[in-house]
């Protein structure tokens, strides 16, 4: 796993800079409440991978996406509903995972929580919500490494 900060959100541009071949893009988002806790989804039997381990919220960018920001607003509400409101902030940084000789590029959002309920919308890929401590997150065995990864990068 390689993580890149970046000092301005990421762009087409920065995706294609980088130099690996079978390219897939995604987005993923830390989101964080008023106390510093971090939002994560417990993976539910019909996900993808991590199946039971909690995750940040997020997908694969969609070619009707105009921008990787609109990509993450389209997951948010797919996957968490339209009552919950999230603020970003700061600028979008890039994880890149090599798995299955496919080299997956998300672009990481930062955001914070702040209002709104929050659904499980696809309940046969989501069990539910949780917020966590960072400490707390880092030492748990039921949060994937991929995350643990995200969240110390992010804190570096």
């Amino acid at each position: 796993m390689n993580y890149y900060k970046m000092n301005h959100d990421v762009t087409e541009e920065d995706i294609n800079n980088l130099d690996y071949e079978n390219k897939k893009v995604g987005v993923i988002i830390h989101i964080e409440n008023n106390d510093g806790k971090m939002l994560l989804q417990q993976r539910g039997e019909k996900a993808r991978d991590e199946n039971g381990k909690f995750e940040y919220v997020g997908g694969g960018v969609e070619t009707t996406d105009n921008s990787y920001k609109e990509a993450m607003i389209r997951e948010i509400k797919e996957e968490m509903g339209e009552d919950i409101k999230i603020e970003f902030f700061g600028t979008s940084d890039i994880l890149h995972i090599n798995k299955n000789d496919i080299n997956y590029l998300f672009v990481i959002f930062k955001g914070k929580y702040i209002n709104g309920k929050i659904n499980v919308m696809e309940p046969e890929k989501c069990i539910g919500y949780r917020f966590f401590e960072y400490d707390e997150a880092i030492n748990s065995e039921i949060v994937s490494e991929g995350c643990k990864f995200i969240m110390k990068s992010i804190k570096e």
